[in-house]
């Protein structure tokens, strides 16, 4: 009696045990993402590269990746990967939500060998595209003619409230010119994904010219505003410059200025309202841009 109650006992351990991993093995193909990296005619859907890749230097994810459209037909988890060429991969993972057309963006991993283009295979699901990134020669970076900007980042600041250092790329710098006044503007790209970040330095010049010197943000419209992806960190002040009657105060100092290359370089520092109304401190801010 006793054995087989005990035989009894281990055949329903034994029910339940496939009974439960079934369970599992079902839930996880449940949630699998499906859809395709193609139109309705089958033609591969446009890719946008963001960044400039480099040979001998690990790309940042903040500032270089591929922005990468699928149309999804089942929402649930998903990976998105290229295989990997030159020493570079890119990759994302996560879950779609929405069914119809989706934007994700692909992070860098790894770092490029050879200053030539590289040729991914992309793949989602059951659907496979081309992908090629051209990696530039890094030794241009050290010629006086190429702004020395992309060490894989022109601009960095530290954020001594958080303990965090953010860095990334200026990709739009221009003057502007309202009389005798000429505002330089240094800005990144509008973040759009986690990891990404928007930096903008507004520096005014009362001569006209830009010239090296020592420039403050209550010299309106000299200002910064730095925001990341669903956060704004630092230099916010909600959404805009910081305000002279906040209190807070960063010294922007112009350390170098080259008509011919038209690269500027400066340091910064200072306190900043972040987005929760406080004073935050910063330290540590270096930038250097060619301006247009």
């Amino acid at each position: 009696m006793r054995a087989t109650l005990h035989s009894m006992k281990i055949f329903a351990f034994i029910l339940l045990t496939i009974a439960f991993g079934c369970r599992k093995e079902y839930s996880f193909e449940n949630h699998d993402a499906r859809g395709s990296l193609k139109d309705s005619a089958g033609i591969c859907f446009a890719q946008s590269i963001h960044g400039t890749f480099y040979n001998g230097i690990t790309p940042g994810t903040d500032t270089a990746y591929i922005e990468v459209k699928v149309n999804v037909i089942k929402a649930g988890t998903y990976s998105i990967f290229t295989d990997t060429q030159n020493g570079l991969r890119f990759a994302d993972s996560g879950v779609f939500t929405n069914v119809g057309i989706n934007i994700i963006n692909l992070r860098p991993g790894g770092t490029p060998i050879n200053h030539v283009p590289a040729n991914f295979t992309l793949r989602f699901d059951t659907s496979i595209c081309s992908l090629s990134v051209n990696v530039s020669d890094s030794e241009v970076l050290h010629q006086n003619t190429i702004p020395d900007t992309v060490l894989p980042y022109n601009w960095k600041f530290t954020d001594t409230k958080r303990g965090v250092t953010y860095r990334g790329l200026f990709e739009n710098n221009y003057i502007l010119t309202f009389g005798t006044l000429a505002v330089v503007v240094l800005s990144t790209r509008e973040a759009k994904a986690p990891g990404d970040s928007t930096f903008l330095i507004n520096i005014s010049f009362p001569t006209g010219s830009i010239t090296t010197g020592i420039y403050t943000t209550d010299e309106t419209p000299t200002g910064i505003v730095f925001r990341s992806f669903n956060e704004a960190c630092g230099n916010c002040a909600g959404g805009g410059l910081i305000p002279i009657s906040s209190g807070a105060l960063v010294t922007i100092k112009v350390t170098d200025y080259d008509p011919a290359t038209k690269i500027i370089k400066g340091t910064f520092s200072g306190t900043t309202i972040d987005w929760f109304n406080e004073i935050a401190n910063i330290t540590q801010g270096e930038f250097t841009a060619h301006v247009n």
